[in-house]
């Protein structure tokens, strides 16, 4: 199992090297890098969902769908309450806390989640990451917005969140994507084809987005702060076994080892521009993902290997 992880995880690593040296030649400025981040979140990957629910309907997949939103919500809940008590007992406050405890599970599913799942279980593997990409869409624009407001006077009122929960580009091509695949519908091919090419972009956007956020990083200042250790170590694998030993009652199969390296993945690449918007610490958001991303290449095989059911 580790094997396919680990050489789908070197491809991205050289993907984004390609990133770091183009921020360092400056050929990838600070607002290139956020067109390249909306080109990903407004194109490649709402076109992605739609495309991988382009195939035939099954009774099966489509409970299991069902539960891994169940699942993903549920995880993802208990995580950011253990992140709470986590960062409780190392005395942090709000808004400091709420950037902890949420950017714990708003993990780069999207991003790193895809290309892994792909290498470990194919398209009937990437069906589930929809669902999980889908809830924690959700997620972040409920439960973590109200997390990374506390403190910092910017809360939004709870009509405001719903809308920008599920009125969302990524929210509405994964309800046309399980509408089309529930309808067995069939897009016409210049439609699908056009789908496709933009969904194809993702990987290769994604890491190369990511390494030009870590060029820009401090890392000697960075390394020095035992928080970001606890962070990544809390992120990258406590919460995947915790995901394990509860979702592990309710689900089984390629879904639950789909949730459960989705859950292993790193903070979200988008988590600092997140922060930044509710008035919380951009700067400690992009320390949270510069040393889990890092880390999250030794920790991902060895989730996959030791958590996951091997591949058929």
């Amino acid at each position: 199992m580790a094997l396919p992880v680990i050489s789908q995880l070197i491809t991205m690593v050289l993907l984004m090297a390609v990133g770091v040296i183009l921020h360092r030649k400056q050929m990838l400025t600070e607002s290139n890098a956020k067109g390249l981040s909306i080109v990903l979140t407004r194109v490649a990957v709402p076109a992605n969902m739609i495309v991988l629910m382009q195939r035939p309907y099954s009774h099966e997949i489509f409970m299991g769908f069902l539960k891994t939103c169940g699942g993903t919500f549920l995880m993802c809940s208990l995580g950011a309450v253990l992140f709470f008590l986590i960062g409780k007992m190392m005395k942090m406050q709000f808004p400091e806390l709420g950037l902890f405890s949420g950017g714990g599970v708003y993990s780069n599913v999207i991003f790193m989640g895809q290309p892994l799942i792909m290498a470990m279980y194919g398209e009937e593997g990437l069906i589930f990451c929809v669902a999980v990409m889908f809830t924690s869409n959700v997620f972040l624009f409920t439960v973590c917005s109200v997390l990374f407001a506390i403190g910092s006077g910017k809360r939004k009122t709870v009509g405001r969140m719903l809308r920008e929960a599920f009125l969302n580009l990524i929210c509405i091509s994964a309800v046309i994507g399980v509408f089309c695949f529930v309808q067995e519908i069939s897009l016409p091919a210049p439609i699908y084809d056009t789908l496709q090419f933009s969904a194809n972009t993702t990987v290769c956007l994604s890491m190369i987005y990511i390494g030009s956020l870590l060029a820009a990083a401090n890392v000697k200042e960075i390394f020095q702060d035992k928080k970001v250790y606890i962070f990544s170590f809390t992120t990258l694998l406590i919460i995947p076994l915790f995901t394990k030993l509860v979702a592990g009652w309710f689900m089984d199969g390629i879904a639950l080892s789909v949730l459960v390296v989705l859950m292993g993945t790193p903070a979200a690449a988008a988590l600092p521009s997140f922060a930044e918007i509710y008035g919380n610490d951009e700067k400690r958001a992009s320390e949270y993902v510069f040393v889990s991303t890092i880390f999250s290449v030794l920790t991902l095989p060895l989730v996959a290997e030791l958590l996951c059911i091997p591949v058929s």
